[in-house]
């Protein structure tokens, strides 16, 4: 029995401790630090043809709608921002940034619905084709930061094909007994989608030993007429004096795009005697 009467004791003092470290701020309980929760990122549009597009300075300009649902559990405390990054896809910076707002000035629709809403503008090259990372993220006055939420923006262009010409390179070459002598090879490159649309520039030797191995040309200055980002882009050969050295070789130059599609070979021939 006496057990029984202390148990109603212990319980009132348990009781009186709990009501005595709630804190009062005119009957609403302070914010839990629940993070609120984001849902439903969409793009609008989500698929961008880049021939649509306008241009300026070599640059396109992007227009893009975002939007984000917002749910704030109940004890969460209010909003400080709400963000969206813009990510080439596979890349881990972003290119563009920005607020979101609910306060029911266009691109937002409604104020207050909890639907976070912004309109993107940035630029991109024209050979940035591809995927593009929608990023958004939330923030509240605490500081706690929602989940994050991802949606795709698809870039998409045809293919165009760089051009060649210009090819300079000698029909005939003579090496000295025992010697070497050093050559040189250029050829002209464009794109309609620009030069850093221009992913290689390259020529095989068709009969060498290996046929398929790739000869790099640059226009970054290194080679003798070629000009850092002009159009030109040239290598320089040494050729060695062998006992099977001597005889006619064919050259294919190729040029390859930033979507990895290969123009055809321009074939030229050069003998060595």
């Amino acid at each position: 029995m006496r057990t029984a009467r202390i148990v109603p004791t212990v319980v009132l003092t348990l009781a009186l401790l709990l009501c005595s470290c709630t804190k009062q701020t005119g009957g609403v309980i302070d914010p839990t630090g629940v993070p609120s929760y984001l849902a439903g990122a969409l793009a609008s549009p989500d698929t961008i043809r880049m021939t649509t597009l306008p241009q300026s300075n070599g640059l396109l300009t992007v227009t893009v709608r975002a939007q984000v649902q917002v749910i704030r559990p109940a004890g969460s405390a209010s909003l400080s921002a709400v963000n969206v990054a813009v990510i080439p896809d596979g890349a881990t910076t972003s290119i563009y940034n920005a607020p979101l707002h609910d306060d029911g000035v266009s691109p937002d629709l409604v104020a207050g619905d909890g639907i976070y809403s912004a309109l993107l503008q940035f630029t991109i090259s024209r050979s940035a084709s591809g995927v593009f990372i929608l990023m958004f993220t939330a923030t509240d006055q605490l500081g706690f930061q929602s989940n994050t939420v991802e949606t795709p923006l698809f870039m998409i262009r045809p293919s165009h094909l760089p051009v060649l010409s210009n090819l300079v390179a000698p029909d005939t070459v003579t090496v000295p007994v025992g010697g070497s002598t050093t050559l040189q090879v250029s050829i002209r490159a464009t794109d309609v989608d620009g030069q850093s649309d221009i992913s290689q520039v390259y020529f095989l030797s068709l009969d060498s030993s290996n046929p398929t191995q790739k000869f790099i040309m640059n226009n970054d200055g290194s080679a003798p007429g070629s000009v850092p980002g002009d159009s030109t882009y040239a290598l320089l050969i040494q050729v060695n004096d062998s006992p099977t050295v001597r005889r006619t070789y064919r050259f294919a130059f190729q040029a390859a795009n930033s979507l990895g599609d290969t123009t055809g070979s321009l074939i030229h021939r050069i003998t060595i005697q």
